[in-house]
């Protein structure tokens, strides 16, 4: 099978700037404790045009899916060209975006770097988030807010689903989607105020689930879930 273009521009990066790590389609700036850093192309409808994103996910989380909430887009938003007929006269614009953005990775190591990083996000009901959050409260001995969190979880994603079971059905996957975030919610804020250690167990079986599927094994470093 062909190398896609963006991977292709990837590779040629990773060889300019040898720190980073080509992990599947992402360029991720090791160490990558409990936070996934690093940069992905998504595209778009134009050809050869796509964006570039400074990618930013906790690690700890239930779901292995690559979500852009907390991440930007970079140069400022702009789109960024692809050539297939001169790849390494665009792949060098490419490094020299990436490399201009590597320190703002280097402040978001941590989960109590990545609070500060979502900070103004506090106050959104969206469950994924409020799950997400909940996480991290819980990473930085905020067990309290974790729980409050959790709990929450549960009234929103209540919420959603009675607004989508009703034209759509129980049994539409967006319903079912929220139901099994919300039992996640309500088990794990269950194993928070019961046993710490077994919720400690849990997040970091998660995270181990998370290191695998992206295939992060080259940059990832042990470390304790408290």
């Amino acid at each position: 099978m062909a190398m896609s273009m963006s991977r292709k521009a990837l590779k040629l990066v990773q060889k300019a700037l040898p720190e980073l790590y080509l992990c599947k389609d992402k360029l991720v700036l090791p160490p990558t404790e409990h936070i996934l850093r690093g940069f992905v192309f998504e595209r778009t409808p134009y050809k050869e045009t796509f964006y570039l994103w400074r990618l930013v996910l906790p690690l700890y989380r239930y779901h292995s899916r690559e979500n852009l909430d907390y991440s930007a887009r970079i140069p400022r938003g702009a789109y960024v060209h692809l050539s297939r007929e001169a790849p390494d006269r665009t792949a060098a614009e490419v490094t020299r975006i990436i490399s201009e953005d590597i320190p703002n990775l280097e402040k978001i190591r941590t989960p109590r770097d990545f609070l500060d990083h979502v900070g103004w996000m506090v106050g959104n009901d969206s469950p994924a988030f409020l799950l997400d959050l909940a996480m991290t409260y819980f990473m930085v001995d905020r067990v309290d807010d974790a729980v409050a969190s959790l709990r929450q979880v549960g009234v929103e994603t209540g919420k959603l689903i009675a607004y989508y079971a009703a034209p759509s059905g129980p049994d539409s996957p967006i319903v079912e989607r929220l139901t099994e975030i919300r039992r996640v919610a309500g088990h794990l804020a269950e194993q928070m105020q019961a046993d710490l250690a077994a919720a400690a167990k849990t997040i970091s079986d998660w995270e181990r689930k998370n290191i695998l599927a992206f295939e992060l094994g080259g940059t990832a470093v042990e470390t304790a879930t408290t």
